[in-house]
């Protein structure tokens, strides 16, 4: 029996919310491993500021490149959530955003050593413009959607009008004085989508597939740490003089790789994100969550380099706060999550986070950058393992009670 003609060019249909078996397609999964490559540019060049001991900077720019990159990113996903785009304009389209994600990758040294963002808004723009165009295909394909989909399209245009002047416009502005001018175009950016959701006919997003889409971007950015830790393996093999050390701390990294695995794929709980409000608190919360881990990342290739070569540019408690602070940020960041569903796991969470922070911060301020991260792998090990017990705790009553029942 002979196989279907290909379809060279179809509507861009809504999908099913409620449609059962709905998984990540491959051209979202190569979308993911393209957009991997900017944020590793970013932790490579967080890890450069540590080492040179320029974390103004290196924190200013890190927030603002941390958004970029996820908001590109956040685009995409969502409109493919909503829609079943799959012909061949729609491929060639994001092929040119994946074109331009490179872009981004290689102007983010530009940001960092000589604030020049005119590469990376370039690109960005391109990534947004064609979100806008994909936005108005949706409209034209479905009638009813058309008020909600133009609110999308002329949002996104409208916005990058600003990023340009921001980018080309504003030339020569320290990185300080860049702050209030992003904040602007962040708001705006951020402000698009609930514009949006406020039309008269509005879809609601497909759960599941919005949460695989989370979970799988969060394992690619986790896999930036497990490289760090294979670096400093690799590193440690033939620098006998270190070898020792050297072997503790990737061991340590890996751990703490695999420890906030477990924490955000174990105990992130289950979210009904049909309901809008708890959708926005899901995406936008996950800003903070991926930033820690970019964070964290290039924080530990610092550390561990630090203790290949005996000197650093920051002193001890400075070191030691590139990393206490963003683990502590991604529990506090998950702890916020959770409250939509679960406060006393929240309480719980946020006073994990306060416990990483002094503890990693004391040790390193004591012993140095080995003790910084041995102290945060261990604590963060430990609420792990407290998590664990709490959990099977919980699964044993509740079947205690149904077994009363």
């Amino acid at each position: 029996m002979p196989s279907s003609p290909t379809i060279l060019i179809r509507p861009i249909l809504l999908r099913d919310h409620n449609e059962e078996g709905r998984t990540s397609t491959t051209l979202e999964l190569f979308f993911d491993l393209v957009f991997v490559v900017t944020i590793s540019a970013i932790a490579q060049q967080w890890h450069h500021a540590v080492i040179s001991g320029q974390l103004l900077h290196g924190v200013i720019s890190l927030v603002e490149m941390v958004f970029g990159v996820w908001w590109a990113w956040m685009g995409f996903t969502w409109f493919a959530n909503f829609f079943d785009p799959d012909d061949v304009p729609y491929r060639l389209m994001v092929l040119v955003q994946l074109l331009a994600s490179l872009g981004i990758a290689s102007g983010i040294p530009d940001v960092f050593e000589h604030d020049d963002f005119r590469i990376v808004v370039g690109c960005y723009v391109v990534i947004r413009l064609v979100m806008a165009a994909q936005w108005m295909r949706a409209g034209h394909a479905n009638p009813a959607l058309r008020p909600f989909c133009n609110r999308w399209a002329y949002g996104i245009l409208a916005v990058q009008v600003g990023w340009v002047l921001f980018g080309f416009g504003l030339s020569g502005l320290t990185p300080l004085q860049t702050i209030p001018f992003f904040a602007i175009g962040v708001v705006v950016e951020l402000a698009v989508p609930a514009w949006a959701q406020r039309a008269e006919v509005a879809p609601l997003p497909h759960s599941e597939h919005v949460e695989e889409r989370y979970g799988l971007f969060t394992i690619i950015i986790l896999g930036e740490i497990v490289l760090v830790a294979s670096t400093a393996f690799n590193t440690a093999l033939t620098d006998h003089k270190h070898l020792a050390t050297l072997m503790v701390g990737a061991i340590s990294a890996a751990i703490l790789a695999f420890c906030l695995w477990w924490l955000y794929f174990g105990f992130l709980g289950e979210y009904d994100l049909t309901r809008m409000r708890t959708a926005f608190i899901w995406g936008y919360g996950h800003y903070f969550v991926y930033g820690a881990l970019t964070t964290i990342g290039g924080t530990l290739a610092a550390l561990l380099e630090q203790v290949a070569q005996d000197d650093g540019a920051l002193g001890r408690t400075a070191m030691a706060l590139t990393l206490t602070i963003p683990v502590a940020g991604f529990l506090a960041a998950i702890a916020l999550l959770r409250k939509v569903s679960e406060w006393a796991a929240c309480s719980r969470w946020l006073m994990a986070s306060g416990a990483v922070f002094v503890i990693g911060t004391a040790a390193g301020a004591a012993g140095g950058a080995m003790w910084t991260l041995l102290s945060v792998c261990v604590a963060t090990a430990a609420f792990l393992a407290s998590e664990i017990v709490t959990k099977w705790k919980a699964a044993v009553r509740r079947r205690q009670n149904q077994g009363a029942a």
